[in-house]
């Protein structure tokens, strides 16, 4: 098994938003290469000109640091919203548009890949059988276009990330109906699996219990998202002594669990978000220990492909 770690741009939301600041704080501070870029930090809304010249400023940054963008991923600004499951047509149609250029800013900057949260239904839509049927279907039938949106544009697969409200494909059950293995003319949907979003109201067993998903689903999950959480919420916090005393997300059971299910290869991404008010110093040194935690761990492991 080799994995790889790297970790999303959304702790520079605020902070660090040009691509150079960023990237080197990614280099030079933390010693990663491999980044998935929160599309909080793109202005999805300019015009082409404008999307160009952010591109361009990306890639310059990512190669002047030797950086690898893996992937896009949707942010903040994109969970709140009912995306491709918005009770308006006009809304699910425009979240749709959105998605197809952020597959084309996606392929412009190297990425390989796209996507995360697809959309979350309304409390009344949700508590209605058949309308929630309809829109399901719909969100299946938008992400097939989105699938051959990015062949088009020769990504290698499109994401759908694990949620943890009961609105949103947020149990192994329903993720398994998103997936899919594509075709000649659509790329593969995969799972970007967050071991933080296990506390979803409602659920038991398996479905609330991290390691679970990593045996059972991470061979479908070529990203698996890092955050230091516990059974109760979705934190977002660092991997820092204070915080591994008190979350459940263990290193050493993470990568057990995905040996035991068979992976061969992945990458690790650490989504640490940091609250606004935190102190910027103490922002890098939660963001330099959790590497460092995790660096220790697959390098003991002899897994580390980095």
């Amino acid at each position: 098994m080799r994995l790889h770690i790297g970790i999303n741009t959304c702790f520079a939301v605020k902070r660090w938003p040009r691509p150079e600041d960023w990237a080197s704080v990614i280099r030079d501070r933390l010693g990663l290469r491999l980044v998935q870029h929160s599309l909080d930090l793109i202005d999805t809304t300019a015009t082409a000109p404008g999307l160009e010249a952010q591109a361009l400023a990306i890639s310059e940054a990512v190669d002047g640091h030797g950086l690898e963008l893996h992937s896009t991923f949707t942010g903040l600004a994109a969970y709140s919203s009912n995306l491709l499951l918005a009770p308006d047509a006009a809304d699910r149609q425009s979240a749709l548009a959105w998605y197809r250029s952020v597959i084309g800013f996606t392929a412009g900057v190297g990425g390989r890949a796209s996507g995360g949260h697809v959309g979350c239904f309304s409390v009344p839509d949700w508590r209605n059988q058949a309308r929630r049927a309809e829109l399901w279907d719909g969100l299946r039938a938008a992400l097939a276009e989105l699938a051959a949106e990015a062949h088009t544009f020769g990504l290698d697969y499109l994401m759908v990330e694990n949620l943890a409200v009961a609105r949103e494909p947020s149990t192994m059950a329903v993720i398994g109906e998103l997936l899919d293995e594509g075709d000649a003319e659509r790329v593969p949907i995969r799972l970007c699996l967050d071991v933080g979003h296990m506390c979803v109201p409602g659920t038991s067993g398996p479905d609330r219990d991290p390691y679970a998903w990593l045996r059972s689903l991470g061979r479908a999950a070529p990203i698996v998202q890092l955050q230091q959480s516990d059974a109760d919420g979705d934190h977002h916090w660092p991997f820092t002594d204070r915080y591994n005393a008190i979350g459940r997300i263990s290193a050493d059971r993470v990568i057990e669990a995905l040996g035991e299910g068979g992976v061969e290869e992945n990458a690790l991404v650490l989504e640490v978000i940091p609250p606004f008010e935190q102190e910027d110093d103490a922002v890098l040194d939660d963001l330099e220990a959790s590497v460092d935690y995790w660096r220790e761990a697959l390098t003991r492991h002899g897994v580390l492909a980095d």
